[in-house]
């Protein structure tokens, strides 16, 4: 008798069982097993987006099989629509969702390939992580409903709800992580217990090979579950052509695998799953601590993470300083020429002309009117205008404008960060060393020691250390100094500042501050009472530091209105006043001859030259300890100013001669920085403002300076509160220990793999050597990178 049985065929897209009762939906001569793969399919087919189906095999899997867009239709509703959209004006707009679907390398592609299956779509990013996906589109060409169907159709469905989940970010999962943690922890704990018999010395062939066996059945979903990421990782890497630090972690977790395989199924022996297993288990511990540490420290969160800033809070029409983080929607605030608006509101007073080129790349500042919604990001280019907020701040929001693409640094000007170099020549050295002493064994009529050699040492030299000490310590340090006020933008921030020897002062509210001090008048024929009116009313516009102090000597003048106000960074301000034409700013913008000494600011009315404002030179506190703390520690300094050089013999002290330029425009101070850069220093160029925001991004590393107030550029790589400018140079040498923490660490991994290189070499590594070595190494990482960075004091 015989029993037919039945051949189930998989499903081209998603990889389910196609159904056998029914006759097989085919297209392509690719089976599907319903039609909803088939469309996807189909439609990617259509726009040449197949190679979707080359980077995994079916990466339809857990993908929705049926598209259903008819839910959708709220998205149609404006109010709601409105809630969703992070910005938009008539070309652009910008939203985000939160989307389940995504799980593999396939769906990153397809997702930012989405422009190709529709031209409305102009870009899109993918954080795969957060599971969230960032769209800008036209909204002339496509709504924001049909942008959310296209992403349904092809079974990536955006989870959206009333509560605006997108909006306040996705709590980040640690699940995946987890379970692959506890299954190496798990196979790890189960996989000592079989091999104590190889440690202790006893010897039963047969326990030996059931051991073993169990063993190799454990370590497999270690390697190929647990340790995923690393394969996913090198194969991302290698496919841009380069090699990171994963590879030869990969590389010594396979040879492992592989020998030990090898041992249990040929020669009965032990094999190395007791190592491979413990490192995988301490890697994906060290990757927990590093995605806890940033999910505590990182720019990307909501509400989570503190911008030393404040904004002008308007209560019965009288300015307060407020924290950006306790403004809530309905209070209302003002924003000044060049500050960023912090949260989407309600023009109510003054015109706006927005520069939204953080958020769309495009410089063109628009005008907007009374009762119109101006959303966070922008900034005021214009006048003072007053907003009603109607959303909440969301540091999220903001933070990803300081992360956008378009202030990265150009990577040639860059330190090569150590863990890159290690990943690139330690594993060239490895595999030499590995191929040397492997020939030589050979060579000598050896060739099962030299296979034992050749993969020993790709097992024991592994830089996994890399990998722990990396997150611990400068995870440990960004936690550290952003509670003394410097907040980084990543790690890699505190590696650059570690690098750099020379630092670039701006002068004016940098080194000096813009609180009220002694402030003269010098005019040939003393302004009346209107006169100082006005002038008020035009400085009032502007966040200049010198604009402040003028703006607080002249506080008992009554308000004015001014119209058509323009500021030309590093020149002046000008404006229409009561019919009359104001300039105030440098000497050369508004016309004047006379000659002044240190920061003043010169006033022209109505086309006649009238005099200036002599501002007193008042320093920071602590200023002088940390300019000298900087000139002792053999760093070259030096001082650019748009001022007059009044304050030069003052700053002799610290600065050369040729180390100070004065009058300096901002395109002197970017042009300054690449001259030292093409002379192969590495520069901290500190500054405060947007004078300085071309310096701050070509610097190798910048540091932005803050009173309290949104006067800030997202060209800076970290934000530094004004109060803690005095212990930058403890900043600094704290971002030197940590990477000296992290090469000593490096160091003493070198010698854990020395000694087991030499039994390696020798071709008589033990499975209870590799078991000893490998784990300890990495506990001791993390004990060196955890102690140490608690231990040294800021």
């Amino acid at each position: 008798m015989t029993t037919a049985t039945a051949t189930r065929t998989a499903c081209y897209h998603c990889g389910s069982n196609c159904p056998t009762d029914t006759d097989p939906i085919v297209f392509d001569d690719k089976p599907f097993c319903c039609t909803g793969c088939k469309t996807v399919y189909q439609v990617l087919s259509d726009h040449q987006l197949c190679q979707y189906y080359d980077l995994n095999t079916t990466p339809g899997t857990s993908l929705g099989k049926t598209p259903n867009i008819d839910r959708l239709a709220f998205l149609d509703h404006p109010d709601i629509a409105a809630q969703l959209i992070d910005f938009q004006n008539g070309s652009v707009a910008h939203v985000t969702f939160y989307v389940p679907a995504i799980h593999c390398s396939s769906c990153l592609w397809l997702l930012e390939h989405l422009y190709r299956l529709d031209p409305s779509v102009q870009q899109t990013r993918v954080d795969f992580l957060k599971k969230q996906v960032h769209l800008v589109f036209n909204p002339a060409q496509r709504s924001l409903r049909q942008v959310a169907e296209l992403l349904t159709s092809l079974g990536y469905e955006p989870l959206i709800s009333l509560n605006d989940v997108v909006k306040q970010g996705q709590n980040p999962t640690y699940r995946p992580l987890l379970y692959k943690l506890a299954v190496a922890g798990f196979c790890a704990g189960n996989i000592m217990l079989f091999s104590f018999p190889e440690y202790l010395g006893l010897d039963d062939p047969s326990f030996k090979y059931l051991f073993g066996i169990l063993n190799l059945l454990l370590a497999t979903p270690v390697v190929f579950y647990s340790g995923s990421g690393y394969f996913e990782s090198v194969w991302k890497s290698l496919r841009r052509g380069l090699i990171n630090i994963d590879f030869p972690i990969l590389l010594g977790i396979l040879v492992a695998y592989s020998r030990g395989t090898y041992e249990v199924l040929a020669l009965g022996g032990a094999g190395y799953y007791d190592s491979v297993s413990g490192l995988i288990f301490f890697l994906l511990c060290g990757k927990w601590f590093q995605q806890r540490t940033y999910d505590f420290l990182s720019f990307e969160r909501d509400y989570k993470s503190y911008f030393p800033l404040a904004v002008q809070q308007l209560i019965n029409d009288n300015e307060q300083s407020t924290p950006v983080a306790d403004l809530r929607k309905g209070d209302r605030i003002r924003v000044r020429h060049g500050d960023l608006i912090p949260a989407d509101g309600l023009l109510y007073r003054g015109e706006g002309l927005i520069d939204y080129s953080f958020v769309t790349g495009e410089s063109e500042p628009e005008q907007r009117e009374p009762g119109t919604l101006l959303y966070a990001g922008g900034r005021q280019m214009g006048g003072v205008i007053d907003l009603e907020l109607v959303r909440d701040v969301s540091h999220s929001y903001l933070t990803q404008l300081w992360n956008n693409d378009a202030f990265r640094k150009d990577q040639t000007n860059r330190t090569k960060t150590f863990a890159d170099a290690v990943g690139t020549y330690f594993t060239i050295t490895v595999l030499t060393l590995a191929t040397l002493v492997g020939g030589y064994w050979y060579v000598t009529g050896q060739p099962t020691t030299a296979v034992n050699a050749f993969t020993a040492i790709l097992i024991v030299a592994c830089p996994c250390v890399l990998s722990l000490s990396y997150p611990v310590a400068l995870g440990h340090g960004l936690r550290l100094l952003s509670k003394r006020g410097f907040y980084l933008k990543n790690a890699d921030v505190m590696e650059q500042l570690a690098h750099c020897d020379t630092i670039v002062f701006d002068k004016t509210g940098t080194l000096t501050t813009p609180t009220s001090g002694a402030v003269t008048e010098s005019f040939a024929r003393p302004l009346t009472s209107v006169e100082h009116t006005m002038v008020k009313a035009l400085v009032s516009q502007s966040a200049h530091p010198l604009s402040l102090r003028l703006r607080q000597h002249l506080a008992e003048c009554p308000p004015m209105s001014v119209e058509n106000f323009t500021e030309l960074p590093g020149q002046g301000i000008i404006g229409l006043i009561d019919d009359l034409i104001v300039k105030v700013g440098s000497a050369a913008f508004v016309g004047g001859s006379e000659q002044t000494t240190g920061s003043a600011i010169h006033v022209n009315i109505d086309g006649v030259y009238r005099g200036h404002f002599q501002f007193a030179a008042q320093l920071r506190d602590g200023l002088v300890d940390m300019l000298t703390a900087f000139v002792g520690s053999g760093k070259r300094l030096y001082l650019l100013s748009g001022d007059t050089d009044a304050m030069r013999a003052e700053m002799r002290t610290w600065f050369d001669d040729d180390a100070m330029r004065f009058s300096c425009s901002p395109e002197d101070k970017l042009r300054f920085i690449n001259e030292l850069q093409t002379s192969h220093h590495r520069v901290l160029m500190i500054g405060d403002g947007l004078n300085d925001a071309g310096a701050l991004k070509q610097a190798d590393a910048g540091i932005a300076v803050t009173d309290d107030t949104l006067q800030f550029t997202p060209a800076s790589d970290a934000i530094l509160e004004a109060r803690s400018l005095g212990q930058l140079p403890r900043f600094m040498h704290y971002s030197r220990f940590a990477m000296r923490l992290i090469q000593f660490s490096f160091g003493v991994s070198l010698l854990y793999n020395f000694v087991g290189l030499s039994f390696a070499a020798a071709g008589h590594l033990s499975p209870i050597v590799a078991a000893i070595l490998m784990p300890l190494s990495s506990a001791t990482m993390v004990l060196i990178a955890t102690v140490g960075m608690r231990w040294r004091r800021i």
